[in-house]
């Protein structure tokens, strides 16, 4: 199938090659699909967004298989035939929006709308005063900020976040999910993106411009901030788009889940959760991870393993293991505390990575990735042993280790770039000029979802894998159906097998009379 620079063959955009192509697999496994297509400049290449939607649950993230026919390439470039792996052609694969069996977020709060705001200045982008790392955007009203019988509709919909309702405040009965951090002399403090921040999701009004029954929802993390601005207390962690106006913004419904959300953190903390820190006296350790683009492997800072976790002393305050659910989001974390120099730094720092609100990966976190492996890699040459061991990042820039053995893998890959690197622990603040730095880990936070118990009814089933009248072949797509059932789906029951075997226990009950 040959691919023109501008993205048309003979008068069609290449998206009708690519929609009819699955359309013609067997057993009807793809009965409908839409495909956009932008062009990355003449010439350079394309983007190609799939939605699947004649096909409710989860879906196999797409492969792209180099090799089909032994070690000869099936994907060339038709300007010199070179093959694939030369460097000429490049692909990169994620899942922008994943389908879902289970509704984890089935419950609408009812009597209010929000729109989401990147907390940043119309014109130029800059941040305003409220930003910090998990701290970019926040929720507002459609019209005008949140009144307070809002604010409160909002809070009795988000309810408690950390199963534990001795916590919970104010007459809404709920967590507000924030942890205060200081740093400094004075000291300074700050409140943060907690252990237990709520997750929500968003989904657009019926009455939004471009609304479709096929308009996906967001997830968002989102906190709340006391000390903020007036009107935007509700702070939220992602961003899935610049818009830091109402006018720009998407009027949508919330939707919000009795499950949990946690910040993953590792330490001796006595209650196993990321700890307040108001006095300036020790700051929590997080979990940590840096990953490449389009890659499904998160290398973190440590191991976080649920067979490896020791049982008492520094832990993770929350394990990982296989089947586990996570949120990877931009949240814009801290690099280090370098304002603080060595006076009581906290974890990463009050200071956003992200230069500007273009600077964020938007639609980061609007996946729950699937943990398949938790493993430990052998060390390397370029492996760092200590992760709190220092280098000098000005007078050694080649100087560089990484914590690169411990690895989260997940079912689907990531569609933006984790791969910078920083020392959110603080590990080597220079008194003088800042520049020995453990710079080995990662900086993006992660948290665990915990969905809600099934027999709490807070889970909605509304997709059964192959009806639940079949094994679903992971491998090929395809149900292969009990008996007494057929279809793409195993939603057909086959009338004649029934009436065979109603006929064969008859003859069955006689003969044995």
């Amino acid at each position: 199938l040959p691919l023109d620079g501008t993205g048309v063959i003979g008068g069609d955009d290449h998206c009708d090659y690519v929609v009819a192509a699955f359309k013609a697999l067997p057993n009807s496994v793809v009965p409908d699909i839409e495909c956009t297509q932008t062009v990355i400049d003449t010439d350079r290449g394309f983007e190609y967004t799939l939605a699947f939607i004649g096909n409710p649950g989860i879906l196999k993230e797409i492969e792209v298989i180099e090799h089909l026919d032994g070690a000869r390439s099936t994907i060339l470039d038709s300007t010199d035939n070179h093959p694939f792996d030369d460097g000429q052609i490049t692909i990169g694969l994620y899942t922008k929006v994943n389908g879902e069996s289970d509704d984890y977020f089935p419950t609408r709060c009812e009597g209010i709308t929000v729109k989401v705001l990147a907390d940043s200045a119309d014109g130029d982008d800059s941040w305003n005063a409220d930003v910090r790392p998990g701290s970019i955007g926040y929720l507002t009203g459609p019209d005008a900020d949140l009144t307070a019988a809002e604010a409160k509709i909002l809070k009795r919909c988000l309810s408690d976040s950390d199963w534990d309702s001795d916590n919970n405040v104010e007459v809404a009965n709920w967590d507000k999910g924030f942890v205060v951090e200081a740093d400094g002399a004075g000291p300074t403090t700050y409140n943060m993106i907690g252990a237990f921040p709520h997750g929500i999701k968003v989904v657009p009004k019926e009455t939004t411009t471009g609304y479709s029954k096929f308009s996906y929802g967001q997830y968002y993390l989102v906190w709340y901030d006391e000390t903020a601005t007036a009107g935007k207390e509700f702070r939220v962690a992602n961003l899935h788009d610049g818009n830091n106006l109402r006018s720009e913004a998407v009027e949508s419904y919330v939707y919000t889940t009795t499950g949990i959300v946690q910040q993953l953190g590792y330490g001796n903390e006595a209650d196993q959760e990321i700890a307040d820190n108001a006095s300036a006296g020790a700051s929590s350790t997080r979990i940590v991870g840096y990953f490449d683009k389009f890659s499904n492997k998160i290398y973190t800072n440590y191991d976080t393993s649920c067979e490896n976790n020791p049982s008492s002393g520094a832990r993770n305050h929350k394990c990982v293991e296989k089947g586990d659910l996570l949120f990877v989001a931009d949240g814009c974390w801290g690099v280090g505390d370098l304002g603080a120099g060595t006076t009581t730094p906290f974890f990463g720092g009050p200071t956003a990575s992200c230069t500007d609100s273009t600077d964020v990966e938007y639609g980061s976190g609007n996946v729950l990735y699937n943990v398949t492996r938790v493993y430990t890699l052998p060390l390397a040459a370029d492996s760092a042993t200590d992760i709190t061991a220092t280098i000098d990042v000005v007078a050694d820039t080649d100087g560089h280790l990484y914590a690169n053995t411990y690895v989260i893998e997940l079912d689907r890959h990531i569609g933006w770039d984790g791969s910078a690197l920083g020392d959110a622990a603080n590990n080597g603040l220079s008194p003088v000029d800042d520049t020995q730095w453990a710079d080995n880990s990662g900086l993006v936070n992660i948290f665990h979802f915990t969905p809600p118990p099934h027999e709490e009814a807070k889970t909605l089933n509304y997709v059964n894998e192959c009806s639940s009248r079949g094994m679903c072949n992971r491998e090929e797509g395809i149900c292969a159906c009990f008996a007494g059932y057929t279809g793409a789906a195993c939603e057909l029951q086959d009338a004649l097998w029934g009436m065979h075997y109603a006929a064969t226990k008859a003859i069955g009950g006689s003969t044995s009379a």
